[in-house]
């Protein structure tokens, strides 16, 4: 199992980005429906839950115009600074 994590890219979001990459398959891509690209899967912000693609070449992107004329790279982070907000945000809640 491959986990990866990229930071939200919404102004005051401390959420993000987390998908399993282990079973993309780099000769069996799969057209998204919704955008028309090829995109390995679909995954939100664990906080604000805004929609991103996981398009090849592993970079996570947020699409800011449906024929991708305008699109940004999110940054990435590890899977330690995800659990460690997930602990902040527990703590804060109980």
């Amino acid at each position: 199992m491959a986990i990866e994590a990229h930071k939200c890219n919404q102004p005051e979001c401390k959420g993000f980005v987390v998908f399993e990459n282990a079973d993309f398959d780099l000769k069996d891509i799969q057209t998204d429906e919704k955008y028309g690209c090829y995109a390995f899967d679909r995954p939100h912000c664990s906080e604000c839950r805004k929609e991103f693609l996981v398009i090849p070449h592993y970079i996570v992107i947020d699409v800011n115009d449906k024929d991708f004329g305008e699109w940004e790279q999110i940054e990435s982070a590890c899977i330690t600074e995800f659990e460690r907000r997930q602990r902040e945000l527990k703590m804060h809640a109980g």
